[in-house]
């Protein structure tokens, strides 16, 4: 059998809020770059081809999708700090399935 977890110390918990922060951070980032490539790319465009809005709209694509592409950064770098602050649960809990 596995031996029961051990007591939460300081460290730990701090541990989990670093991991929490990048976490809540990670979200809205997603988010937002979901939203900006979806409207650059697909409602634009869309609103161009049916004449809802002017063609001069489309000049507004390219900084939205340099924007896009900071975010898909910023998002890549926090998934990397969730999974290397993830490692620190194994000093208080080292199994992950049962």
């Amino acid at each position: 059998m596995f031996p029961d977890p051990v007591a939460l110390q300081t460290e730990n918990w701090q541990d989990i809020s670093v991991w929490l922060t990048f976490f809540w951070i990670y979200v809205p980032v997603v988010f937002t770059f979901a939203v900006t490539i979806l409207t650059a790319h697909a409602v634009i465009p869309s609103l161009i081809r049916t004449g809802h809005i002017p063609e001069g709209a489309n000049k507004a694509r390219i900084p939205m999708t340099a924007f896009a592409a900071l975010l898909f950064g910023v998002g890549v770098y926090l998934m990397i700090n969730i999974v290397i602050a993830a490692q620190a649960v194994e000093k208080f809990y080292d199994r992950y399935f049962f």
